[in-house]
């Protein structure tokens, strides 16, 4: 199966395949034409191991500092899932203030709008889809209409009402950032420079351990393990939503806000959900 972790896997094993090659290619070239002594010995002279060290130590530093922003944009991103549930939780405690039949009407529409938020949203964050869904979409309008039809009406606690609003204009900008964040921010460039530093890393460490086979698969065993267990980290956070990389930010906040809310306003309309908007053939499928 096609996971997030095969590319960057792959990458790894080209680079250091690639790097090896053209290490003892170099190294049987020089060998053919005379300029290696057929003792055993390594081809580059001790001199180059401060080269050695100056590039393992920048890929080290390479993979870490990606390995940071990739957790620090997984801890972000995992923030603002937190205060959209936070907005939709204070909206529906706002609510209850509200005189009937205005509550009922408001919380009914909070509810299937949470309810589509934390499937049918949380599913277009998973696919990369930045549009969000529209089924979501269209009860985040109906909820704003109710909300200003019954502004107009009177009796209705404007306080009470104006604090809906504010929470549900919040919990909006927050779906709209968790939607934003779910792309991952590891841009090519990067990817690019940390294979090349591998790459030349794998080709100095051939060159000054060609003479000593088992040391030298050692060696480049252990940094690619280390490689690539660290690639698989960056990966699997700097994707936050995909669910097939084991680190997955899921709806659970805004799934505890409706068990909450239901638990404290057990009259509130709390029946399945129509759907404003039916899902398309795609979505049917994927």
């Amino acid at each position: 199966m096609l996971t997030p972790f095969l590319l960057p896997i792959i990458g790894l094993v080209l680079t250091f395949g690639f790097g090896w090659l053209a290490a003892m290619l170099i190294a049987k070239l020089e060998t053919s034409r005379g300029m290696i002594d057929k003792r055993e010995g390594s081809l580059v002279a001790d001199g180059a191991q401060g080269v050695l060290g100056f590039i393992g130590g920048a890929s080290a530093f390479l993979i870490g500092v990606l390995m940071l922003a990739s957790v620090d944009h997984f801890n972000a991103t995992s923030e603002i899932a937190n205060k959209e549930a936070i907005a939709y939780s204070a909206a529906f405690q706002s609510s209850v203030a509200l005189p009937d039949p205005a509550r009922q009407i408001v919380q009914r529409d909070l509810v299937c709008l949470i309810r589509s938020v934390s499937t049918d949203s949380w599913d277009a964050a998973t696919r990369g889809d930045l549009t969000g869904d529209r089924n979501s979409n269209a009860w985040l309008a109906r909820t704003v209409s109710d909300l200003g039809t019954l502004a107009q009406q009177p009796g209705t606690q404007s306080e009470s009402l104006g604090a809906v609003e504010s929470e549900l204009r919040d919990a909006a900008k927050f779906g709209q950032q968790r939607l934003l964040a779910g792309e991952s921010t590891l841009p090519l460039a990067m990817w690019a420079l940390l294979y090349l530093s591998l790459l030349v890393l794998t080709f100095l460490m051939t060159l000054m351990m060609r003479s000593y086979p088992l040391l030298l698969a050692l060696c480049l065993g252990a940094t690619f393990t280390v490689s690539a267990g660290m690639i698989c980290v960056l990966v699997a956070f700097a994707d936050p939503f995909d669910t097939n990389t084991g680190v997955y930010i899921s709806p659970r906040a805004l799934q505890a806000v409706l068990l909450s809310s239901q638990e404290s306003q057990p009259g509130a309309a709390w029946d399945s959900c129509e759907r404003l908007i039916l899902k398309s053939l795609a979505d049917w499928w994927s």
